[in-house]
């Protein structure tokens, strides 16, 4: 019986009605805990009134059951009175998150290992069948109070997370980064994409000044679908995403944006729009074939060209040299899918090659002294060195 249970529940320590009404939470829906509280304590003094039950003091249900008043002066033994305190923090919240430009919220919680033992232990005597844990309700109330001070609540993707840290009795502020989905063509050599101590420009940094400039950020990272060599180009449209992190205005204008980017002439942006965190994730798993073009120069002159067709099939490459201080040294098994080629001089050819990710393309050439097997050299029996390389091609699957 539900009054069975409460009085149970009652008999030990008084709570509140907040901490009462959460014990049958999955009980008629429509309410909220605090109502579900009152109507139960309601129906135990209705229940005492019509035949008293043992009870040790008049107001142990919080009531004075002489008066039929509710006692001010009780402390909740479960939350200690916490649900008073609600109104103050949802002010605390939204004093600062007038600071911040957003539309959208979360709200979580951290509350104390004593709160969550005394929780813990009510549990064990009476079950949890009906139970709701006191941070569900904690978050619901207090998003509830911010959405009235014209706040829009997401669960899915909010702006901001407000969290309610009661370990030192304060509001905190998490500022959710901003995600700018894109794609890039790099048009100039001598660039690595993302941050590197040996180079002051970076793809990246081209990418992020104007969003940091329009934002107010305190730090960016850029998420490539893959990258190009620092001495080749990419001339095919890039995906990346742009992240921006702690930024006081998410309002962009993603056109005038893209414009500002495109003033060094070295990076051109397009493409751009809103992403998220789930979308980074995406990106970064995908590996999609990609296009190259190769200018290499031969020792001597190539009189067997047509033989460079055996190069099509299963690569295995050992980690090359030139990357080996920031990359493990095994072997890796690629696919090259086709190879296109033309004579530009007697011992100068382009290639156009398409390969699977993660295929290094100027080793398929040169063969990096036998670590890439077979390569275009090893076939010709000519040595050779890359000249220039270029991405022409990202194949991106159709969504």
């Amino acid at each position: 019986m539900l009054t069975d249970t409460a009085k149970s529940i009652l008999k030990k320590n008084y709570i509140c009605d907040h901490c009462l009404g959460r014990q049958f939470a999955q009980i008629l829906s429509g309410f909220t805990n605090e109502e579900r509280g009152k109507a139960i304590r309601t129906l135990l003094a209705m229940e005492y009134a019509i035949k008293p039950f043992d009870i040790s003091t008049s107001n142990f249900y919080g009531y004075d059951l002489r008066k039929n008043l509710k006692t001010k002066q009780l402390k909740c033994h479960l939350c200690n009175n916490l649900f008073d305190d609600i109104g103050r923090y949802a002010k605390e919240a939204e004093i600062e998150l007038k600071k911040i430009d957003f539309e959208t919220f979360l709200v979580g919680s951290r509350i104390s290992s004593e709160l969550t033992k005394r929780e813990e232990h009510l549990w064990e005597d009476i079950g949890i069948e009906y139970c709701e844990p006191i941070k569900s309700e904690l978050n619901r109330e207090l998003g509830k109070l911010i959405e009235k001070a014209g706040r829009k609540f997401d669960k899915t993707n909010p702006h901001m997370l407000v969290i309610l840290n009661l370990k030192n009795n304060k509001i905190e502020i998490v500022i959710n980064p901003v995600y700018i989905y894109g794609r890039y063509q790099k048009l100039a050599r001598g660039i690595p994409q993302t941050k590197w101590e040996k180079y002051k420009e970076t793809i990246e940094d081209i990418i992020a000044k104007p969003f940091m400039k329009t934002t107010k950020g305190s730090e960016h990272a850029l998420h490539g679908m893959g990258r190009e060599d620092i001495d080749a180009r990419c001339l095919d449209w890039r995906p990346f995403i742009l992240e921006i992190s702690n930024p006081k205005s998410r309002k962009i204008d993603l056109k005038k944006t893209a414009k500002e980017s495109n003033i060094s002439k070295k990076v051109k942006v397009n493409f751009l729009r809103f992403s998220d965190k789930k979308e980074v994730i995406r990106l970064k798993e995908a590996k999609p074939d990609k296009t190259y073009r190769a200018l290499a120069e031969f020792d001597r002159g190539v009189d067997n060209i047509d033989s460079v067709k055996k190069i099509i099939g299963i690569i295995k490459q050992q980690t090359p040299k030139r990357v080996l201080h920031r990359r493990a040294d095994k072997i890796r098994n690629r696919r090259v899918k086709s190879i296109r080629w033309r004579r530009i001089k007697n011992n100068i050819y382009e290639f156009v090659i398409k390969a699977e990710a993660g295929l290094y393309v100027k080793e398929l050439i040169t063969g990096d002294n036998g670590r890439t097997k077979p390569s275009v050299s090893e076939i010709l029996k000519n040595p050779s060195k890359i000249k220039e390389l270029d991405v022409i091609r990202i194949h991106l699957k159709a969504r």
